[in-house]
């Protein structure tokens, strides 16, 4: 039996009131673990009084949860273009043991980000919707101070998969198929987006984290109006030539120098680091109270993500007709070959190295 009362972290909210029921998607409560953990520690370099807003409040349960289990933002703006939901927020907002000052609009999300530029702008936003942020990035990036934090999540994560190619290309404008790396294709795909929307107006969205979940995609970046750094961002976006039988290049090759078969390519697709270790390890230390984040962050921390893909190690098993070795094992034996490599946060089997492909084959049969 489903409850109008829902507990999660430190809040409790209510998802309904008269006729009138705002979204709360039960299945996003960890990416507000992270959000919650990474916009605290974005505030640990910023200090207080800082200005966070959100364009689709639903509940309000994420800037609640920032207000009462954060740190440094003391003014939380809501918007929902729903009256309704935002009615629902404002309950929220005042049933709990927040922090700070709450402002509440009722606009859409466009109109919202230039009411935010007329206001001087804000030091942290969260972007997100139903489907995909794609469309609201450019409003929002502008919104944002410079210095400032902005997230997005992405639904859509069968077209950001590659599941389906033609919408990818219109939606994206991005070549991709299914791969043994998907989870980072996805991410690296929104980041993508996100880094070619800013850099229209000489803004850099400097990636900092990104994590996937079977539901949804989020992106954090740092935004800099400095039109040098962005043109450093663009740059790094570049083509993966792959091949079926798990080989996977920086480099152009029409043929795959292992299994001699042709070979496809994915992007255009930003190829750059990821994770600010700095930002990160700020978010690790204040995750004693969840375990979860803390293992995703020590992974994050952990994680050579000089290389902008993983090699399954499941898949490649599968490939050559072997079985799974022990990831630990794998990446032992790669270190002490004098390669850099680590696990990923993209995937419970997943390996990042510099190895050449067929040296990290032939660990599969040491």
């Amino acid at each position: 039996m489903q409850t109008n009362i829902v507990s999660e972290g430190n809040v409790r909210i209510i998802k309904k009131v008269g006729g009138s029921e705002a979204f709360y998607n039960p299945l996003g409560e960890f990416s507000r673990d992270v959000f919650v953990k990474l916009f605290s520690a974005y505030a640990l370099n910023k200090g207080e009084n800082l200005i966070y807003a959100e364009p689709f409040s639903g509940t309000g349960i994420k800037g609640i949860r920032l207000s009462v289990e954060g740190k440094g933002f003391s003014t939380f703006i809501f918007n929902d273009i729903n009256k309704g939901s935002l009615e629902i927020a404002k309950k929220n907002w005042n049933t709990n043991n927040v922090k700070g000052k709450g402002i509440f609009y009722n606009l859409e999300a466009n109109d919202f980000f230039q009411r935010l530029v007329n206001l001087g702008r804000v030091d942290g936003i969260d972007v997100d919707p139903f489907g995909s942020s794609s469309p609201y990035i450019f409003n929002a990036i502008r919104s944002v101070k410079g210095g400032g934090i902005i997230s997005f999540t992405f639904t859509d994560t069968q077209v950001l998969g590659g599941i389906h190619s033609e919408a990818l290309e219109k939606r994206y404008h991005i070549k991709a198929k299914k791969v043994q790396f998907l989870k980072e294709l996805q991410a690296r795909i929104a980041i993508t987006n996100v880094i070619l929307e800013a850099s229209t107006v000489n803004i850099a969205a400097v990636p900092v984290f990104a994590h996937v979940d079977k539901h949804y995609i989020r992106s954090y970046h740092i935004i800099k109006p400095k039109a040098s750094l962005a043109g450093e961002l663009v740059k790094d976006i570049k083509y993966l030539t792959i091949s079926d039988c798990g080989f996977v290049s920086l480099e152009e090759r029409p043929y795959c120098p292992y299994c001699g078969e042709p070979t496809d390519t994915v992007g255009p697709l930003y190829t750059g680091k990821i994770f600010d270790k700095d930002l990160v390890k700020k978010a690790h230390y204040i995750s004693d109270d969840c375990e979860r984040c803390a293992d995703l962050f020590n992974a994050a921390l952990e994680e050579f993500d000089r290389i902008p893909f993983y090699y399954d190690t499941k898949y490649i098993a599968s490939i050559i007709k072997t079985s799974t070795p022990s990831k630990t094992s794998l990446i032992d034996k790669l270190n002490k070959s004098g390669f850099r490599a680590s696990r990923t946060v993209f995937c419970p089997t997943g390996i990042k190295t510099d190895a050449p492909f067929g040296v990290f084959k032939s660990t599969f049969y040491q």
